[in-house]
């Protein structure tokens, strides 16, 4: 067979956007009968240490009570910022150690051992700091076991001095009694957690705790630290308590999970949290075995303002099994978060008089829909572009809202492909956010004729719906859905097959569960696609019939079928441009147009589609230019995309002129794209 091949290059365009205190917050009762004795600070006299010389790198080894008060009575060594110790077994003390004095930088290594408490005094300070302007470092320690299960409600150190930088570092608190891990005096102090924390505090044999923190300006959760915070304790209102202003930070990569009994979040003063790059806040509000107060109520504040600040792909979840959040109403600044949660899995209402009011900082070109979920999933704005305020009746009520950022599709393949017996188009998702979207995802592709929407703005909510909804009669050809359930990049391989050369647009759109109990989806995305000409033509090398007497020439005579097809993906036209008698043909033959006389053939060229439709007949074929209408082949995928072959006519020569005689005729054809 031989080919007629022609190509078309084409250009593939592609488009894709303050005062002192001592006591704590609201109550002051204690559940026990005990009395405080009066603070006292206890100057312990300096004794040799056995172990290490108080150094960074060869701290004091210490394994009693006794031990450790004298290490911590030893001076800070020559070149050295702070005094080292580190525990070499578990550390036992009774009510009469009590009042411990911290008066210089110190660095207490627990190296994974026990600082256990063996009184039932539980309101004494056991230990305290001494000085201002103090540096504190607690680290690998752990608190309460079994047999020695309580603490005192002035906190593992009772900071009563300002200035002081109090760092915990993968610390184990259980703590039944005396569960308050945090205690200061003053509000101009600094918390802060490092490592991987782990604070439990409160059963059904508690009593004598408070809040988890009380009295600290600062409290800080460093950049990839771990705290896990379950405090169920008897007294008091607030999870924290700060008698002013107060800032809590979760650092980036840090993972903040508490879960409180208290009612209110924060007491009084100006409350802000801010969660910085990739940071975690999740606050669970429950019942608890123990409560100062029967109140299912949940607030946010008591006094005071509530600010909230979450950073680029940082996650806020606040949990209520309770009755909605009410109290000071937040203000919540948005600045590319991945979600901000409120949730009521009780199946109350997530908000009870609270008004969530959110402000989007970014500009960062992903949508930030509010969604909500009450008698099934809902969605009170597509896309949050400055401030928004959520109240309960918004969501009639629902038992969950969010305010997250949407996927994105942030790298898209279109390509066409042709060739023999192919047009398509190859479709992909190569990169999308967030990158760990979670399986099941889906993938939906619309492809169109003409663009699927009207005006200039894609992420416009009224050309989303246009292309969510548009029909065949509006130019859409195709579309798919598929679900990945393996990987997005993979899964979402398809191909648009038999397309014709002309342009197309391109509609990909992305779905997936990125917040709990949410399936979110991506803005449609567009890319114009041009698909190129391809013209291919097979063509038979040869027509040849045998006639064995004068007479009709028919199909039948033919030592085969012969076909034109059609490879390409455009209707093409086949026409017949000349004849030439080639040098081996019979001269005494003639080729005519009507056979009249002896040694004459007259011969017409026939062509006859599967359809029956649109058949060609070339009528007279003679020797020079042939005019004529052209043969009509559709493109590859259609029935008409070949044509049978075959010659028909008369001729005059019989057995009695001699022979038998060869004709031989060069048939001359040109291709063309059909209009």
């Amino acid at each position: 067979m031989r080919k007629i091949l022609r190509g078309l290059v084409v250009l593939f365009l592609l488009f894709f956007v303050s005062p002192s205190f001592v006591r704590a917050d609201e109550t002051s009762e204690t559940t026990g009968g005990s009395t405080e004795t009066p603070q006292q600070v206890l100057e312990i006299a300096p004794r040799a240490i056995s172990g290490g010389s108080g150094k960074a790198n060869d701290p004091y080894l210490v394994s009693t009570i006794t031990d450790l008060k004298s290490a911590l009575g030893q001076s800070i060594p020559s070149g050295e910022t702070a005094l080292y110790i580190k525990l070499t077994g578990d550390i036992l003390y009774s009510y009469s150690d009590r009042t411990i004095s911290i008066n210089k930088n110190t660095v207490l290594d627990g190296d994974g051992h026990y600082i256990l408490y063996s009184g039932t005094n539980y309101d004494g300070d056991h230990f305290i700091t001494g000085a201002n302007n103090l540096a504190i470092t607690f680290k690998n320690i752990k608190y309460g076991n079994v047999t020695y299960p309580n603490s005192n409600w002035y906190g593992i150190l009772h900071v009563v001095n300002t200035n002081t930088n109090f760092v915990v570092e993968n610390i184990d608190y259980n703590i039944q009694k005396g569960g308050q891990p945090f205690y200061a005096n003053t509000n101009v102090n600094t918390l802060t957690f490092k490592g991987k924390n782990n604070f439990k505090a409160g059963t059904s044999n508690g009593g004598y705790d408070g809040e988890f923190a009380q009295g600290f300006t600062s409290i800080n959760f460093a950049e990839d630290s771990q705290t896990t915070i379950y405090h169920d304790a008897y007294n008091e209102l607030a999870f924290l308590y700060a008698g002013g202003s107060q800032t809590v930070t979760v650092g980036k990569n840090a993972i903040v999970d508490i879960t409180t009994n208290k009612p209110y979040l924060s007491y009084d003063g100006n409350f802000t949290l801010k969660v910085l790059e990739k940071g975690q806040f999740k606050y669970k509000a429950i019942s608890g075995n123990n409560s100062s107060t029967t109140s299912k109520a949940v607030l946010f504040k008591a006094l005071g303002t509530i600010t909230m600040e979450f950073a680029k792909d940082a996650i806020g979840r606040f949990t209520t099994e309770k009755d909605g959040f009410s109290g000071e109403s937040p203000t919540i600044n948005a600045t590319s978060p991945n979600y901000i949660l409120f949730d009521s899995p009780s199946g109350k209402s997530a908000l009870n008089g609270a008004t969530l009011k959110f402000s989007r900082k970014d500009t960062d070109g992903y949508a930030y829909p509010i969604k909500y979920f009450s008698s099934g999933f809902k969605e009170l704005s597509p896309n949050v572009t400055g401030n928004k305020n959520v109240v309960a009746s918004d969501i009639s009520n629902g038992e969950s809202v969010v305010y997250a950022r949407a996927p994105k599709i942030t790298g898209m393949s279109a390509d066409p492909m042709v060739g023999t017996d192919l047009s398509q188009i190859r479709v992909q998702i190569n990169q999308w956010t967030p990158e760990n979207l979670v399986n099941i995802s889906k993938v939906s592709y619309k492809l169109g004729t003409k663009r699927l929407y009207s005006g200039t703005d894609i992420t416009a909510a009224a050309a989303q719906t246009s292309i969510t909804n548009a029909f065949p009669s509006q130019g859409l050809w195709a579309q798919k859905d598929i679900w990945a359930t393996n990987n997005i990049a993979t899964d979402s391989i398809y191909q648009f097959e038999n397309l014709s050369a002309q342009t197309y647009y391109l509609y990909t759109k992305l779905e997936g569960a990125c917040v709990p109990g949410y399936t979110l989806s991506s803005l449609w995305i567009e890319q114009i696609v041009e698909v190129p000409s391809y013209i291919e033509v097979t063509l038979p090398d040869v027509l040849e019939f045998r006639t064995p007497k004068a007479g009709e020439i028919v199909k039948e005579q033919h030592l085969t079928n012969y076909s034109a097809i059609n490879h390409g993906n455009v209707p093409v036209n086949l026409a017949l441009k000349t004849l030439t008698i080639k040098s081996n043909s019979s001269p005494v033959v003639s080729l005519v147009s009507n056979c009249q006389g002896k040694k004459q053939v007259h011969l017409k060229l026939v062509a006859e589609h599967p359809s029956g439709n649109d058949n060609r007949i070339l009528d007279p074929l003679l020797a020079g230019t042939i005019t004529g209408q052209p043969i009509a082949l559709t493109p590859y995928w259609d029935n008409d995309r070949e044509a049978t072959l075959y010659l028909k006519g008369e001729h005059s020569v019989s057995v009695l002129d001699g022979g038998p005689h060869q004709i031989n005729y060069n048939l001359a054809f040109s291709i063309s794209q059909a209009s």
